[in-house]
């Protein structure tokens, strides 16, 4: 599917999509508790359960997977336990390849209705049943469901079973509980928290159904029997910290509206994520605390190469301050990135104290996707838990670090201090040097004419040893074939891969590597990957499409491309010739000199920032294209017109990229 650089961010926002005009508003001013109760009456109130079997209909478009591949494949589902969101699925499910009548004996042969909460626990003929409730079933692989039985989620230590895509199984590391877990990929961690968590919303009256399982009978069963907390401290921990890493994405927002549409609720911690924290954090008990932790990052060149690459490190400083009036006790933190060193829990944090890195050395090690990651940048936050007392009977409050140097003073938890998250910029692509090697000219000539120019413009010497070449054939959605690159490539040359029986017309060119085999057979339809210690850095083509679009064509990467890209963008980054044509082929162009109005384009700004979701262009007439990005990297839906601006429907932070006249300039802008 599409590939994107994962960044995790915790944004408070209302989806505005499909909400009804005061669908909330009797939930106003409420907390705690109250809150949940309020929420439980707003969303039964316009319940409609539709059938069991009706659930199949909706998944063909409630979970359609479009979303990981700009809208591409939308004939097949969208399955939590075998998505990967980083690359190509492993299999795919058609709309229709569900488990009926299949014996499910291994991954990919079908997908079934997987109750998030586990049906066992419940009666699945209540009145109403939770059962047919599309919020919390959802279509998974039938072999995985299995395997996930009725495991409750949390961190997997040691994983017994792991499946295609990363979710696993095993004993818990997860605070407070020992037993086995089951654990979905990090993408999807924030969607089953909120899952949960709306379960927990939905019924809270059923606590006690005699029907029910006895929230003690069973060792995995997470409830601890209250209509209010309803789950186990423990768990409830846990759903709080997968909703801060994993944020509300446009997919749960999208998936929200269809079953709004299909059953008449909807999941009020997709549409104000706000409300977990309102509710779950501080409570449990009788007592009461404020802590309020600043977090700031530094980019260090750990191997003082002046190239951001993976090894290099975000370095983290941390203060805690009890603002509050009582001692709080246990503090342990967590984040969606990074490592602590040694990571110690403290013991206790008297009112009017505060602590500088108490946790030991925080620190996040960037990966190669990271270097070269469309915003040259790393958001992360710590997130705290501490008790009220000293044997954690009595609550337990969970909060959120701000960025002391950030001054937007979000509130996402509704506990009246700001809680921004900590955005750490470094040097990549768009400082003018590449971030790493990238494809630099394609050719899918005539007969055997086939061949492949790969540049450095890191400024400075890459050893080629770490490196490949490799082939997803007809758009299989798999690579194969890999061919390791040789030798060392010097600054500003490139690397040559030409098709041993090729009769190009090139004036002189050394080539470094000649074969008739994959991956340098490609044909139009063939993607062509350039990987980096087995990650895709590069690509030309698209993986996923068996369409014949590079045929008969040579392409070579525009002089404004200024590293690699996942994600193949024919257009923006690519110029196209006639076939056969080599001209270019072993030189490469890397930056150019600027027009007049290459100027006027450069001293584009966009206002007003932030704004309430509709942007304009103070020199838009030169404007191409305009493409948006969310902090994940993930293409989202906009509209875009002279007239009207560019329009963001959903409050959050994106990357806006810009293309005109061969040149593109990107944009951070925040929508309210």
């Amino acid at each position: 599917m599409k590939n994107f650089v994962f960044f995790i961010l915790f944004i408070s926002f209302t989806a505005l999509g499909q909400i009804p005009t005061g669908y909330y508003n009797t939930a106003n001013g409420l907390t705690g508790y109250p809150l949940k109760t309020e929420l439980k009456n707003i969303i039964t109130a316009g319940h409609n359960p539709q059938s069991y079997d009706a659930l199949y209909t909706l998944y063909a478009t409630s979970d359609n997977d479009d979303y990981y591949d700009n809208g591409t494949q939308t004939n097949t589902i969208l399955d939590i336990y075998s998505e990967n969101p980083a690359g190509a699925d492993s299999y795919n499910f058609g709309l229709t390849q569900d488990c009926s009548g299949v014996s499910i004996t291994q991954e990919g042969l079908c997908y079934n209705r997987e109750h998030i909460f586990p049906q066992g626990f419940f009666n699945s003929s209540a009145n109403p049943t939770p059962r047919h409730d599309a919020h919390h079933v959802i279509p998974t692989d039938g072999f995985v469901n299995n395997g996930r039985a009725n495991y409750p989620f949390g961190e997997v230590g040691t994983a017994q079973t792991t499946y295609a895509n990363g979710s696993k199984w095993g004993n818990s590391i997860s605070p407070g509980y020992t037993d086995r877990v089951f654990e979905p990929i990090d993408e999807f961690k924030g969607d089953v928290a909120r899952m949960m968590l709306y379960f927990a919303t939905r019924y809270e009256d059923n606590y006690n159904d005699s029907s029910w399982d006895n929230p003690n009978a069973s060792n995995y069963d997470p409830r601890d029997g209250s209509q209010n907390r309803w789950y186990e401290q423990w768990f409830i921990d846990q759903m709080l910290i997968w909703h801060a890493q994993d944020p509300v994405s446009p997919r749960e927002v999208e998936r929200n509206n269809e079953i709004y549409n299909f059953q008449g609720n909807r999941n009020p911690y997709i549409d104000n994520p706000q409300y977990v924290a309102m509710i779950w954090s501080g409570t449990g008990g009788s007592g009461s605390g404020t802590l309020f932790p600043t977090l700031s990052g530094t980019y260090v060149d750990i191997n003082g190469n002046s190239i951001v690459d993976a090894g290099d490190e975000i370095q983290y400083t941390y203060d805690i301050a009890n603002i509050g009036t009582t001692t709080l006790y246990n503090l342990r933190a967590t984040s969606p990135l990074g490592t602590f060193n040694p990571g110690n829990q403290v013991a206790s944090l008297a009112a009017g104290q505060s602590l500088n890195n108490p946790f030991g050395t925080f620190t996040y090690i960037l990966t190669a996707a990271d270097a070269t990651n469309s915003c040259g940048c790393i958001t992360n936050q710590l997130l705290l838990a501490a008790d009220y007392n000293a044997t954690g009977t009595n609550g337990t409050l969970n909060v959120a670090s701000d960025d002391p140097n950030n001054f937007t003073n979000n509130d996402s938890d509704g506990d009246n201090l700001p809680d921004d998250f900590t955005i750490v910029t470094y040097p990549n692509g768009g400082s003018g040097v590449a971030g790493d090697l990238f494809i630099s000219e394609y050719i899918e000539g005539s007969g055997n004419n086939k061949a492949i120019e790969i540049a450095n413009f890191t400024g400075a010497s890459v050893d080629l040893s770490n490196y490949t070449l490799q082939i997803s054939t007809n758009g299989s959605g798999s690579w194969a074939s890999p061919r390791a690159l040789m030798g060392t490539l010097a600054d500003r040359d490139v690397y040559l891969i030409i098709n041993s029986g090729a009769m190009l017309s090139v004036p002189v060119v050394q080539a470094d590597d000649n074969t008739s085999s994959a991956p340098i057979n490609f044909n139009g339809n063939d993607a062509v990957g350039l990987f980096r210690a087995g990650v895709l850095l590069d690509v030309v083509g698209d993986p996923n499409s068996s369409a014949d679009s590079e045929k008969d064509q040579t392409l070579v990467r525009k002089a404004s491309v200024t590293g690699p890209n996942t994600v193949f963008d024919k257009v923006g980054e690519w110029d196209v010739f006639t076939q056969d044509t080599s001209s270019d082929l072993g030189t490469h162009t890397y930056g150019s000199t600027a027009s007049l109005e290459d100027n006027a384009f450069i001293n584009l700004t966009i206002y007003p920032n932030p704004s309430n979701g509709v942007f304009r262009f103070n020199n838009d007439e030169l404007i191409e294209d305009v493409t948006v990005y969310d902090v994940s990297g993930r293409r989202i839906k906009s509209n875009y017109s002279n007239n009207d601006g560019l329009i963001i429907n959903h409050t959050g932070i994106y990357f806006v990229n810009v293309m005109s006249q061969g040149q593109s300039k990107t944009f951070k802008v925040i929508v309210r």
